[in-house]
């Protein structure tokens, strides 16, 4: 197909097509006519529309065969003149042909690839025919042989063929040729007058060549060549036998960098310069050279985008950014400004959604905004919160991590369970019962804070840690702890002496019948205020006598300090008689008017004590405290407290049977009219552990007494008298041996020091007199 876009190729394949055509007629092959005239329609329809350059090709190709027709045998002169004229008139039916011709020339090709193989297939039935003829068109075959520079092999064989069907034609009979012209004529005979003001000057150029060489008479050998322009001479006209048609599309397929242009001209060297392709620019200049091929280099070159913008040559906005990009042809204009992400992302320009947020933003290139689905708060998983940063809640553990890939939190929050002996997770742990502490959720760690630690208490008068780890019966007290597993976690009790417990309170009291009396009548505790009594005990003579009950042995057994003689008094069991004995000899320095018993249980089992005996006088100058042994077998030792120089009454009140927080001792004079208080250690041993004395003043008759004798402590719950409307307060009564009262006050603690409050003053049978508690051991050991 390469030979058939040479200049020469192009008009000897005009020769052959009309030799083809010629020799069907002769040959009288009817189907082959038919065949012939429908590649002819075809040709028709398929022709491109470079009419000009199909004209002048078929203006070289007319003149080529009227030169064959004038150089035939003489002898068939009429043939030759009418060979001529049909001839002239085939080269006009041809030349409207050409009008019709469109601007593919490869669809030229293919259909003359197809007629080339009509003869083909018709050479054979000619050859015969072919002998005659050789010699006479030899000289022609050389001369335009000679001419031919690119496929000298290929021409020969074309004009042969030529000259086959010139040899045809000439023995053809008119009425054939009559036949090949109306049926030729028919063909084409719609296309004809759509060409004819295209063709109308190289109609007549090729009416007047033709008529010229008839006039003339022109031969074969007549034909010479004019040198390498590829032109022929006949007589002194020199003719193109091939031109250069050049009527091609340059598109991107043969030159990407140029815009599709249709370039059409039939003169070699002419310029054609189709635009560069958008985005580029230069120039493209194509020259029409001697092949009919359009020939150049363009130098189109890429124009460089603008800021922020890519995609050369078809420049655009970057992603995330907007604005309007044009190309003037030789560089882009417009600018790109940046935009901003949307809601709940970062990162421009791509903006993924920012951590705990979900959704999928796309740059839209075409409105130059976010599309996409929006980022919105991505759910916390289960047993967690605070979206978009979740965390595990109180009570839960875990560590979560937001993973961008999956937009979702990868971990779990596991509860976690609260700490020994206690409920409630994950909303608050608590302690359970019989356990204390404080369980606080610590998000730092994850975990929780605190413990709870076995918190029953040891029970009233014991000690120890809680009933867990042990509690001990407070030293002086009786019974034992026992731990259990189920409420109230301990079973077992520790009691006080009888005295001091309301439970143990046998309603009796032991009555002093006055200050100079040697009588103690029993009688009932509703009967303080009268003269009445049970039994009547005779203890000898024992003037200005104060006694005090042994209150840790809680029986019948008494003590009395008179003169230097410290003595032990038993009163006998369903008796009214009493046994006395010398316990210890110890001189108090003054009269003895009042005395009391401290019990064991102001001791403690580190620095155990066994009671102590208290006394107060006048002249004494002091409080004299005599301490027991172990068995209460004899005095282990003696010390002094200092105090007013009349000191009267004495008494102590232990922390367990009052609820205070210390031991207190009490005492009080006549002289200044003043009640006295002490904080009682009772393990130092000596009067440094008396500390902390407070002085309160009293009006003498009128909340106090004129004259002293005995003090005595009731605890809570035990009646001084019937009907006591002070039964539940801690009192203190003051014995007064002139007159027949008992001064009541109630003491309160206040930090270190007791607080007295008067309550009233009760009337007893006579002055001196005061009633003595019995428990019910107490009692028992008398009744």
């Amino acid at each position: 197909m390469l030979a058939l876009q040479q200049a020469d190729q192009v008009a000897n394949s005009k020769i052959q097509t009309v030799a083809a055509i010629v020799e069907v007629v002769n040959a009288t092959r009817a189907s082959d006519v038919a065949a012939l005239s429908a590649s002819v329609a075809s040709v028709g329809v398929t022709v491109s529309s470079n009419a000009a350059a199909t004209a002048t090709g078929l203006t070289e190709l007319s003149a080529a065969i009227a030169m064959e027709q004038v150089t035939a045998n003489a002898q068939q002169a009429a043939n030759n003149a009418s060979l001529i004229t049909t001839a002239a008139s085939l080269a006009t039916s041809i030349a409207g042909v050409g009008a019709a011709v469109q601007a593919n020339t490869a669809s030229i090709a293919i259909g003359l690839v197809q007629t080339s193989a009509a003869i083909v297939g018709l050479q054979g039935a000619a050859s015969t025919q072919l002998a005659s003829v050789n010699s006479s068109l030899s000289l022609f075959v050389t001369g335009l042989s000679a001419t031919v520079q690119a496929n000298a092999v290929a021409t020969a064989s074309s004009l042969t063929q030529a000259s086959a069907a010139i040899v045809s034609v000439q023995s053809a009979s008119s009425s054939s040729l009559s036949a090949l012209n109306v049926s030729v004529l028919q063909t084409i005979a719609g296309e004809q007058s759509a060409a004819a003001s295209q063709l109308s000057s190289v109609n007549g150029s090729l009416v007047q060549t033709i008529a010229t060489l008839a006039a003339t008479g022109s031969t074969v050998s007549q034909i010479t060549s004019c040198g390498s322009n590829r032109s022929f001479y006949t007589g002194q006209t020199c003719l193109r036998a091939a031109a250069a048609v050049c009527n091609v599309i340059i598109d991107a397929r043969t030159h990407p960098l140029v815009q599709a242009t249709t370039c059409r001209s039939i003169t070699e060297g002419s310029q054609c310069t189709p635009p560069c392709q958008t985005g580029y620019d230069g120039t493209a200049p194509f020259t029409c050279n001697s092949t009919g091929q359009w020939a150049g280099s363009p130098a189109c070159i890429l124009a460089v985008c603008p800021a922020l913008a890519s995609g050369a040559p078809t420049c655009r906005c970057n992603q995330g950014h907007t604005g309007t990009l044009t190309f003037d042809g030789l560089y882009w204009q417009g600018t790109c400004t940046p935009s901003t992400c949307p809601a709940n992302s970062a990162g421009f320009p791509t903006c993924p959604c920012n951590p705990g947020y979900a959704g999928n933003l796309t740059w839209n290139y075409a409105t130059q905004v976010y599309g996409g689905s929006p980022c919105v708060v991505a759910a916390c998983p289960a047993n967690a919160t605070g979206a978009p940063t979740c965390s595990c809640l109180p009570g839960f553990r875990g560590t979560l991590a937001w993973q961008s890939g999956t937009q979702t939190y990868s971990g779990t929050c596991q509860l976690v369970p609260c700490p020994p002996y206690s409920t409630g997770a994950p909303s608050a742990c608590a302690c359970q019962s019989a356990y204390s502490g404080t369980i606080t959720w610590s998000p730092a760690i994850q975990n929780y804070t605190g413990a709870c630690i076995f918190s029953v208490p040891c029970p009233q008068f014991s000690t120890g840690v809680n009933t867990a780890s042990g509690c001990t019966c407070d030293w002086g007290t009786t019974g034992s702890i026992v731990f259990s597993a189920s409420p109230p976690y301990y079973t077992g009790s520790c009691a006080l002496p009888g005295f001091y417990m309301a439970s143990e309170f046998s309603g009796y009291v032991l009555f002093r019948a006055g200050n100079t009396a040697t009588q103690l009548n029993l009688k009932l505790s509703s009967d303080v205020q009268n003269s009445n009594f049970i039994r009547q005990y005779s203890v000898g003579s024992l003037s200005y006598w104060s006694f005090a009950a042994d209150k840790d042995a809680d029986s019948n057994i008494y003590y009395c300090l008179i003169g230097t003689v410290f003595t032990q008094i038993a009163l006998t069991k369903g008796s009214t008689t009493a046994t006395t004995s010398t316990f210890y000899s110890y001189s108090a320095g003054g009269t003895i008017i009042g005395s009391a018993w401290a019990p064991a249980m102001m001791w403690t089992h580190a620095s155990p004590g066994y009671g102590a005996f208290l006394a107060a006088g006048y002249s004494s100058n002091c409080i004299h405290v005599l301490l027991f042994n172990s068995g209460r077998t004899a005095i282990s030792g003696t010390y002094t407290v200092p105090y007013i120089t009349d000191s009267y009454g004495v008494d102590v009140i232990p922390k367990q049977a009052s609820g205070f927080t210390y031991h207190f001792a009490v005492a009080y004079t006549r002289n200044s009219k003043q009640m006295s208080s002490w904080t009682v250690d009772m393990t130092v041993g000596s009067s440094a552990g008396w500390a902390n004395r407070l002085d309160n003043s009293y009006s003498s008759g009128v909340t106090g007494p004129s004259n002293g004798g005995q003090a005595l402590y009731f605890p809570p719950g035990v009646p001084m008298y019937g009907g006591d409307p002070y039964v539940t307060y801690n009192r203190v009564t003051m014995m007064d041996s002139s007159t027949a009262y008992l001064y009541i006050w109630q003491v309160t603690q206040s930090g270190t020091s007791l607080t007295w409050t008067y309550l009233t003053k009760a009337p007893i049978p006579v002055a001196g007199g005061y009633p003595y508690p019995l428990s019910n051991g107490a009692y028992s050991s008398i009744s």
